[in-house]
């Protein structure tokens, strides 16, 4: 023997592997491949442990066709604002505060009412048990989620009511397409029997999120990549206890960088069956994350 050691083939394909995978880690920029949440959408992503993620969103609803004894045309501007913090890997808390500004235009009545304040904020624990990741880019991903909206609404923007609420979301991201798939139930134990918005009447809710992304740019990651910049597909759907079912659909924009995201997209209904609270017409979202 020449006492040179031989190494074993299984250890030296190990050594290649891993070799390959940090390489890759490589070309992809830390935050850019975790993201790919849409505007309306949960997905089962998590800051890290002991980072802060402000989001902040400016939403613009048009509702009509308000049923009696009500009927009224609304203008709506929403302004929510979540701060989450990554507890553990796997664990993170979200602190929710809208302010609504409600425009009324009642049938029959001369002029305008307008509402402005607090909506009902809420606060929820996100768990993910289980992540696979197929590489630095793609994963497969699930989380849990649960907590309460409190009765902090202003007048009539809120449901008056302590409303908690839990769901699921599945996140996929493999190459340059991501999707997303939510389902939420809310235990809504008081509110409006013409309540303004879907969700806030007396009636328990159950909401489904799905969203589609594609990767725009760049085809592929590189060293040199700080951002990507993706399309996305919408699709909300919420029906109440009480027979209420409405489905919207639309297109949005994503621009996501290593510390901050911008995001756009709209809603169109494409599915109603309301009978008991002002129909959505149009939905537009923009907004902001911040990751500190």
């Amino acid at each position: 023997m020449n006492g040179r050691a031989r190494t074993h083939p299984l250890t030296w394909a190990r050594g290649r592997a891993a070799a390959v995978v940090a390489g890759l880690a490589v070309l992809v920029p830390a935050g850019l491949a975790r993201g790919q949440e849409a505007a309306n959408t949960p997905a089962a992503t998590q800051p890290g442990v002991g980072k802060w993620y402000l989001r902040q969103r400016l939403q613009y609803l048009s509702l009509g066709d308000d049923p009696a004894p009500e009927r009224r045309d609304i203008d709506m501007l929403v302004a929510t604002t979540a701060l989450s913090v990554g507890i553990t890997r796997e664990l993170s808390a979200t602190l929710t505060l809208p302010l609504t500004l409600s425009i009324e235009d009642p049938a029959g009545a001369a002029g305008t009412d307008t509402l402005w304040g607090a909506g009902d904020a809420s606060l929820s624990l996100k768990w993910r048990p289980f992540q696979w990741d197929l590489n630095p880019v793609d994963s497969v991903r699930v989380a849990f989620f649960a907590g309460v909206q409190a009765p902090t609404g202003s007048g009539d923007l809120g449901s008056h009511s302590w409303d908690p609420f839990a769901g699921v979301v599945f996140t996929s991201i493999l190459g340059r397409h991501g999707f997303n798939q939510a389902l939420t139930y809310s235990f809504n134990t008081g509110g409006d029997a013409f309540n303004a918005f879907a969700g806030d009447g007396p009636s328990d809710a159950l909401r489904y999120d799905t969203s589609y992304l594609f990767r725009l740019d760049p085809a592929a990651y590189t060293e040199g990549t700080t951002a990507a910049t993706y399309f996305t597909l919408e699709l909300h759907g919420l029906c109440e206890t009480n027979g209420d079912n409405e489905v919207l659909l639309g297109p949005g924009i994503l621009y996501e960088a290593r510390t901050f995201a911008l995001e756009a997209a709209i809603g169109f209904p494409i599915f109603r069956d309301v009978d008991r609270r002002p129909e959505i017409d149009l939905m537009v979202t923009l907004g902001f994350r911040i990751l500190f």
